[in-house]
């Protein structure tokens, strides 16, 4: 199960890579066929460095830098401090573990 697994999201993944790939190559021919600049296409996938380590990406038009990635990992740092539907499910499992250890507790020992 693992295997298949493995393989299916490396599948994906290459897929995913080649489309956006196709997506480049097919906007730079079509610029070439238009014969000039238009600001309205812009490019699949774009990365530009700008000064003292800043990253900017561009992915399908819109902008990601790496201050936006860093308020985003604070974000998902407060998330895991708390999240309302883990400790829940967290306490259903251990409910449920309970339950069908005691069940097979009393199954055995008749």
């Amino acid at each position: 199960m693992g295997k298949f697994i493995w393989k299916t999201s490396l599948l994906v993944l290459l897929l995913f890579f080649g489309v956006i790939l196709g997506m480049q190559f097919a906007n730079q021919n079509m610029k070439k066929m238009q014969g000039y600049e238009d600001p309205r296409m812009y490019e699949a996938f774009t990365v530009k460095k700008e000064g003292e380590g800043e990253i900017n990406a561009t992915v399908l038009g819109k902008e990601v830098s790496t201050g936006d990635i860093e308020k985003k990992k604070e974000e998902m740092e407060e998330w895991k401090a708390y999240n309302a539907l883990s400790s829940a499910g967290k306490g259903i499992s251990s409910a449920c573990t309970d339950i069908f250890q005691g069940l097979a507790k009393l199954i055995s020992d008749e």
